[in-house]
């Protein structure tokens, strides 16, 4: 049997099982963000006027004093800390903004350091990972993100 890390696992059960939400994990396991969430987040981040994931032209824009790249608009502290987690992220931040792949990986590496049971105090829900994804470690107890949580939850809803 081959062991992946969590968000290699997830991305690859993501892959192989597109037309569900559903995938078998290691029950002692977390499961990192559902699809249905990772599709909603990316689609907020990278919507140019339609409703699909995509990889933004230009790949990266001024985001106050930092650049977000990519699909779901990464930042480099966020690439930064998702390599803790996650495995073969590429050569660098904005080499792995270049591809939908690369970028999700990324953001399941996040979510298993911060959209965890452990360091959340309860089971993560979308709500949950979108408000960090937004907000970073804390977001899912910040007020601000909440506005970010309304866009996802719209699409999520559409589903």
């Amino acid at each position: 049997m081959i062991f992946l890390k969590k968000p290699v696992y997830l991305l690859l059960c993501a892959i192989v099982l597109q037309s569900t939400s559903a995938c078998i994990v290691n029950p002692e396991s977390e499961t990192g963000v559902p699809n249905d969430c990772m599709d909603c987040i990316c689609q907020v981040e990278s919507n140019q006027g339609g409703s699909n994931c995509v990889i933004p032209d230009p790949l990266c824009k001024g985001d106050g004093d930092s650049e977000s790249c990519g699909p779901y608009q990464i930042k480099k502290a966020y690439y930064n800390d998702a390599q803790q987690e996650a495995d073969d992220l590429g050569t660098g931040w904005k080499n792995c903004a270049e591809t939908i792949e690369c970028s999700a990986r990324c953001v399941q590496g996040y979510m298993a350091l911060y959209g965890t049971r452990s360091s959340i105090g309860h089971d993560p829900t979308c709500e949950d990972f979108a408000r960090i994804h937004d907000g970073g470690p804390n977001g899912y107890n910040n007020e601000d993100t909440l506005e970010y949580w309304n866009k996802v939850k719209e699409c999520l809803d559409k589903r």
